[in-house]
């Protein structure tokens, strides 16, 4: 087994700008909802809908932190705080964004009910990491999930 230490620092998610208009859909479907719950008397719904909303409009604008992180033979460490050893993992997937300074990288673990871990590489080191992973897990194609295509749908 090869030993290796690679280091970055990446934002902890993709942030896509919001005009307006995304705004003004999100608060006109949740009004939509919010009416249907009130009609339907369901008012525990109706509160959901509307702290939801508020969580929504306070987090659509937030721009990402760079995060720390750590790969080495043993796991991946992120921040310094999250830990994920390698044994766990069964697989890993890269994915490269076109003309994205940030290509994608996917850890698929051995236990199904847990989702795959989506992390963000700098461009530069794209091919190290690979490589050094190649030596350690299976690396497989990723298969865009139905909640991934949702996400570049409504574009959050």
């Amino acid at each position: 087994m090869a030993s290796f230490e690679i280091k970055w620092r990446a934002p902890e998610f993709e942030y896509r700008e919001k005009g307006v208009s995304w705004y003004w859909i999100s608060i006109i479907l949740a009004v939509i909802i919010l009416g249907a719950a009130v009609w339907q008397k369901n008012f525990l719904f109706g509160l959901f809908v509307v702290v939801a909303e508020i969580l929504l409009l306070a987090w659509a604008n937030r721009e990402p932190n760079l995060v720390s992180f750590t790969i080495s033979e043993k796991g991946l460490s992120v921040g310094g705080q999250k830990f994920y050893a390698l044994t766990d993992v069964e697989s890993f997937s890269c994915e490269e964004n076109g003309d994205s300074d940030w290509p994608n990288l996917f850890f698929q673990f051995r236990r199904r009910l847990k989702p795959p871990l989506k992390i963000r590489l700098p461009k530069k080191q794209f091919a190290e990491i690979r490589s050094a992973l190649k030596t350690v897990l299976p690396q497989v194609e990723y298969q865009q999930s139905l909640l991934d295509t949702l996400e570049e749908l409504i574009g959050f």
